[in-house]
């Protein structure tokens, strides 16, 4: 973690988390007084002009998206004393639904009601145009008010460009199969199937191609995903209706699941109709042009880690093999705007996920599933006394070819305390009661650390060293 800024009208209360750009902080709006979270490029962090281009584009959508009720909203962005650029957010009390649900998955009604609300999101996003490609439980906030907010357009795409894209990120355990095989770049096929992961997520506290102390490695996980039907949730409580829909959205051809996050929205709320549920209604903008959410895009050639694979361009009939690269940061070519759009798409950059709870970048292979389910669970569950929260604070030096990475919690230490730490490239890793880690590697190496405290563990941390 690098230090936080000095921001004029804001002061510094505590650093949220750390990933591979950025570090999110909390702090305190003096006027009007709120409490907000600041995202912040690292300093050890240089942008190329590849990378600025993303940033831009994910400003833009998060500027697009800015009102909707489920959407992460921006307030303001800005350049540091050392010319850092910041940008300053909503502050969406930790943790984020992915650990939420860890630790005690939603009673249906509320899974359904969540997912109805989500697709009001997505909905919105693909009707301007956007293809978010990275939803997933850790992606999604909870405010204070307990409504669910989408965040990290970090890797979004407009519909009409993304065929053309030299690299996608993924995270695995909620990528469909057309994104795994290099048959689709995104598309809203693809954010439907990972909608419908999510969704089934809420219910279970796992992904769904997750095996309990199973080997959940990206590897693993592909060949499931792309060979294995999407098994059930096993809750007895799940309305058929409900399982045969998820089915639905886990489907290996795109053109089997639902037709749009909308038509995903309509069949939910049929299924809280048929159950008495109390109806959530879809919050989708109606005056908007949909000509861009059915158009086709070419094909194209923890444990929520976020990877870059790199793309390339061929037919739907020749899958290839994806590389995990250790470096997640993705790249597409600069964009053709003025130079004043390239400085405040820089700002971007800071858009990305678990803005306020942990931006930790999670990797290598899913989380074990969460505990016994509890079908009364409300949104957001309450957090049992020291249940780790927050991410942890990594550090990491080279000595040549020799890496060494340390570890602290966040808070008090407590007995029991253990670690799982993992790598990137290869996902090799291993749970300790130890905080000092060395590894030899002459490239780039990043880790993963998380607290596990009882039951319950902490997002992931991602520490690289160059």
């Amino acid at each position: 973690m690098t230090g936080a800024p000095q921001i004029p009208g804001y002061t510094f209360l505590q650093h949220l988390g750390t990933g591979g750009f950025a570090d999110v902080f909390l702090y305190e709006q003096q006027w009007p007084q709120q409490r907000v979270a600041v995202k912040v490029v690292r300093a050890d962090v240089a942008l190329t002009a590849r990378e600025k281009s993303l940033f831009t584009a994910e400003a833009n959508a998060m500027a697009t998206l800015a009102d909707h009720p489920y959407i992460v909203s921006v307030i303001t962005a800005g350049t540091t004393g050392d010319a850092r650029p910041y940008l300053v957010m909503r502050y969406c009390p930790p943790p984020d639904l992915g650990v939420r649900v860890r630790q005690a998955p939603m009673s249906v009604a509320d899974a359904v009601s969540t997912g109805i609300k989500l697709a009001s999101a997505v909905e919105t996003a693909h009707r301007a145009g956007i293809v978010h490609r990275d939803i997933k439980p850790s992606n999604v906030l909870v405010t204070s008010y307990h409504e669910p907010a989408l965040t990290d357009f970090g890797i979004a795409g407009h519909l009409a460009d993304v065929g053309g894209d030299e690299e996608v990120r993924i995270s695995y355990p909620w990528a469909p199969p057309e994104l795994l095989d290099a048959r689709s770049n995104g598309s809203v096929a693809s954010d439907v199937y990972s909608l419908g992961a999510t969704i089934w997520n809420l219910l279970t506290g796992r992904s769904p191609f997750a095996i309990l102390h199973g080997d959940n490695s990206p590897r693993a996980l592909s060949t499931r995903i792309l060979h294995t039907p999407a098994p059930p949730t096993g809750r007895p409580d799940t309305p058929a209706a409900l399982e045969a829909l998820l089915a639905q959205c886990l489907a290996k051809v795109p053109e089997h699941r639902p037709s749009s996050a909308l038509d995903l929205a309509r069949s939910l709320q049929r299924i809280e109709q048929q159950a008495g549920y109390a109806r959530t209604p879809v919050a989708v903008e109606g005056d908007r042009p949909a000509a861009a959410a059915g158009r086709a895009v070419a094909p194209g050639g923890d444990t929520d880690a976020t990877y870059v694979k790199p793309v390339t361009v061929i037919p739907a009939s020749g899958p290839r093999a994806a590389r995990i690269e250790s470096d997640s940061r993705a790249a597409v070519d600069p964009g053709r705007g003025s130079r004043g759009a390239v400085v405040w798409g820089v700002l971007g950059v800071l858009v990305v996920a678990a803005v306020v709870a942990v931006l930790a970048l999670r990797g290598g292979g899913e989380e074990d599933p969460a505990p016994a389910l509890d079908p009364g669970t409300r949104t957001p569950a309450p957090l049992e006394a020291g249940s780790p929260q927050l991410p942890p604070d990594v550090t990491g030096q080279r000595q040549g070819a020799r890496v060494t990475f340390t570890w602290r919690a966040p808070d008090e230490p407590l007995a029991g305390d253990t670690w799982e730490w993992r790598r990137t490239d290869s996902g090799d890793g291993n749970r300790t009661t130890g905080r000092r880690l060395t590894l030899r590697s002459p490239e780039r190496l990043c880790v993963q650390v998380r607290l596990i405290r009882g039951a319950d563990a902490s997002p992931f941390t991602e520490r690289c060293v160059d």
